[in-house]
């Protein structure tokens, strides 16, 4: 087999990959569109969107399949020099990098999911916690402590809680860049072609491998397309979401700031005093 056959196979399996993930993606995404609901559940998790939580694995996959190839690329180096170590040594040390590196990326990938999936800075969090102190007259500590939170919550959902018109924003670039990686099996297999057959194999033409791969950018193509459209109706729903939970934390807030100016330091105490007093002067 040519070395433009290899490299055509590699870009395939490549894309066979990116498609996987797109399919994912898709799903995901559409499961976020059809589940935004504002369900306050106890023991739910705070963030729901299921698309966040679908890309950990597959980032934590490639992180630690980089940092693999490193070390494995490393030890081949070493074993080159011809250094005094033994090569049985230096092979069991580099397989024991590579599964210390994956085990500490593994490790990072189950906590990020962890905190993805319980996350506190969210409005469905906070709500949960002011309306565990509903009826009940909390401190101006507390209030206070409330709206940097609701603060650092606006902060952080400001570009969700915004309308986007715009079709080029990151998370779309990337669904789209996905289409290259498709043209390019095209353009690896058409090369490959026309520089001769891959092997003596009669069973398929490599004419009809050339006309195959052009189903790899159209099928890109419609992924992305499915996740941009999923992912705006999505973005969409949860923006009445977060919409919905931002006025009930307001309200909440709202009263309890209405109870808190009512509270004036001393008040009870002096009101004691006085029915004291009273009930003394007309003893």
């Amino acid at each position: 087999m040519s070395v433009a056959w290899t490299v055509a196979e590699i870009v395939a399996g490549v894309w066979l990959l990116v498609a996987l993930f797109q399919l994912g993606d898709v799903a995901t995404v559409f499961l976020d569109s059809r589940t935004a609901r504002d369900r306050d559940v106890h023991g739910r998790i705070a963030r729901e969107r299921t698309n966040e939580l679908f890309w950990v694995i597959p980032v934590g996959a490639i992180v630690a399949l980089g940092i693999g190839l490193g070390i494995d690329h490393i030890g081949s180096a070493l074993f080159a020099t011809g250094s005094g170590v033994r090569r049985d040594t230096l092979l069991l040390g580099t397989l024991f990098l590579l599964g210390l590196a994956v085990l500490v990326v593994g490790i990072g990938a189950m906590a990020l999911a962890a905190t993805a999936a319980t996350d506190p800075i969210s409005y469905f969090a906070l709500r949960r916690a002011i309306r565990d102190h509903e009826g009940e007259r909390i401190t101006p500590r507390q209030l206070a402590d409330f709206r940097r939170r609701l603060a650092r919550i606006d902060a952080r959902t400001r570009s969700r809680m915004r309308p986007n018109g715009r079709l080029l924003t990151a998370p779309s670039i990337l669904r789209l860049a996905t289409i290259l990686v498709g043209i390019l099996v095209v353009v690896t297999t058409w090369l490959a072609q026309s520089q001769g057959p891959r092997v003596p194999d009669p069973g398929v033409p490599d004419a009809s491998l050339v006309y195959l791969s052009f189903l790899a950018p159209v099928l890109s193509a419609l992924f992305a397309a499915l996740a941009i459209r999923f992912a705006i109706t999505s973005d969409a729903a949860w923006r009445r979401v977060y919409a919905r939970q931002r006025v009930d934390i307001l309200k909440l807030l709202e009263e309890f700031d209405r109870s808190t100016r009512k509270r004036t330091p001393g008040l009870r105490t002096r009101v004691a005093n006085a029915l004291k007093i009273l009930g003394e002067q007309q003893g």
